[in-house]
């Protein structure tokens, strides 16, 4: 039989039946792995729901195929329909019993499968392809919406999912990949996939693209460019043209740049920024530069 188990009820908010609150990284307790299924099944009828015509219907084929032939690399026969029960069985039994990469793999291909078939098919409801931005809460926001209820340390950040689960970091991430300057926004996608790379982790270049990004705004901000282009000098170029940068944080993203350059941008290994770079401080480098974008155009703005 069914146990109750809700989340904030009077069980769990009295105590009596505490439902679980650690952070959960390495695997997924029975309640996740049931919500994220449940996630999964709201999605597949938000995606789906309307299509009764043969297109639709060939396009539901052509996700069944997606995650047997993708997803899963199964041979995929052209010549036969496959069904809702198979298909969903395969996925439901994943996020029921494989271990939580695997969760999380497949979980972020289905995503992005529906976001891309949802902007294609429904522009004026779900994406506004001219402005370049979600007219109601994206698939990748309300997973995110599961993942904290559920204590999942991990979230969409630019359509990927990365172990970073503090909203404060998440925030300062996605405000420089929603600001104007392209060259900016490449260099902090590139840090963010780097760093969500746990398989074939390169946090080496991870950190150079983060910083890679601050020195980007400040070529923009200065208009200085080859050789002359260093942090410092920027630095103070900017604050020539007005904009004032406490003096604290100045010299701590000085200190910052000078671990993870050198004359050929990146320091020795060892250190910060070099091949035996951490996790931690890709995550670190990423969020502090994401951070000091966001602080200069602000300033700048001013």
């Amino acid at each position: 039989m069914p146990k109750i188990s809700k989340r904030g009820g009077f069980s769990d908010r009295n105590k009596i039946k505490p439902i679980n609150t650690e952070i959960q990284l390495k695997d997924f307790d029975k309640r996740t792995r049931i919500q994220l299924q449940n996630m999964i099944s709201r999605f597949y009828k938000y995606v789906y729901e309307d299509e009764d015509t043969y297109y639709v219907k060939e396009a539901v084929q052509e996700f069944f195929r997606y995650v047997i032939g993708t997803i899963y690399s199964e041979p995929i026969d052209m010549r036969r329909r496959y069904y809702y029960d198979d298909v969903l069985k395969m996925i439901f039994n994943t996020i029921q019993e494989d271990d939580f990469d695997d969760v999380l793999t497949l979980i972020e291909a289905i995503i992005q499968y529906f976001d891309e078939y949802l902007v294609k098919t429904r522009r004026d409801s779900y994406y506004d392809r001219f402005n370049q931005k979600y007219v109601v809460n994206s698939l990748f926001k309300i997973a995110n919406i599961y993942f904290k209820q559920e204590y999942v340390g991990y979230r969409f950040v630019d359509k990927i999912i990365v172990p970073i689960s503090d909203q404060n970091e998440i925030t300062e991430i996605e405000e420089v990949l929603e600001c104007r300057y392209a060259v900016v926004r490449n260099h902090i996608s590139k840090a963010n996939i780097l760093l969500a790379d746990r398989e074939n982790p390169d946090y080496e270049n991870s950190i150079k693209e983060s910083i890679s990004a601050v020195e980007a705004i400040c070529e923009i901000l200065t208009g200085i460019k080859g050789k002359e282009a260093t942090l410092g000098n920027m630095l103070k170029k900017l604050e020539k043209n007005g904009i004032i940068i406490h003096s604290g944080l100045k010299s701590a993203f000085n200190i910052l740049y000078g671990y993870t350059s050198d004359a050929n941008g990146i320091r020795h290994a060892g250190d910060i920024g070099g091949k035996s770079s951490t996790f931690e401080e890709a995550k670190f480098m990423l969020v502090s530069c994401c951070a000091f974008v966001n602080y200069l155009i602000a300033v700048s703005a001013n």
